[in-house]
């Protein structure tokens, strides 16, 4: 009886075929990983008012031009408006905000601002640095509270709309908490503020401007229908 061996002889076609195909995978396999992971570049600059004073703290946000991946959490400036953050390479329009200080989201339409200067900023192959962003005019923090008109009990889940008082299509809708508070940094010129609440008639609308970064505190009260 013959005994079959389970080695291929070196020459065998199948043997070269095999070799082959493990050089390929072997010394492009790597290549193909680091295509697809692009790699990151530091950005840095600084935040500063209209007047060019320095923002300490100001939040920092990169906002991708077409399908880059950007920063779209917050990286917070030091206490002189520095900043720096990692972006993979893409064009950008970096943007900034302190709510707190009154300098309001500028994400929403409401807060838009020509004063404030946003730039785009181009990632390529290396690091950038000078990016200058600048916040608009400071506004205010408008916060409050819904209650029941008859009973002083706070209205959970109310729904606050806060509008451009000389442009209504410009408005943001904020709902009150367990409360019945709300709370929202607006831009430097008159709004309005009205609410609504299920059985209840809806709020007569309040004009209110703050500026300068001051906090203002209302009462609206509603009544059941």
């Amino acid at each position: 009886m013959t005994e079959m061996s389970s080695t291929i002889a070196p020459d065998n076609p199948l043997t070269r075929m095999f070799a082959a195909l493990l050089i390929v995978v072997v010394c492009c396999a790597p290549s193909v990983v680091a295509s697809g992971q692009a790699e990151e570049h530091s950005v840095a600059g600084v935040v500063t008012g209209i007047d060019g004073s320095e923002a300490p703290r100001a939040c920092v946000s990169a906002r991708p031009v077409g399908p880059s991946a950007g920063n779209m959490g917050c990286t917070e400036a030091d206490e002189h408006g520095a900043f720096t953050m990692r972006l993979r390479p893409g064009e950008y329009i970096m943007r900034a905000k302190d709510e707190a200080e009154g300098y309001p989201d500028p994400n929403f339409l409401l807060s838009t601002d020509p004063s404030a200067k946003f730039p785009r900023v181009v990632i390529g192959q290396s690091d950038v640095s000078g990016v200058r962003v600048v916040l608009g005019a400071r506004g205010g923090v408008l916060e409050g509270r819904v209650r029941d008109k008859a009973t002083g009990l706070p209205i959970v889940g109310a729904k606050v709309t806060i509008s451009d008082a000389r442009a209504p299509a410009a408005y943001v809708e904020v709902f009150s908490n367990k409360d019945g508070a709300f709370q929202f940094t607006v831009p430097a010129r008159p709004v309005i503020v009205s609410a609504a609440a299920t059985s209840y008639e809806k709020g007569r609308p309040e004009e209110v401007a703050l500026s300068g970064g001051r906090h203002v505190s209302i009462e609206i009260n509603l009544g059941a229908r």
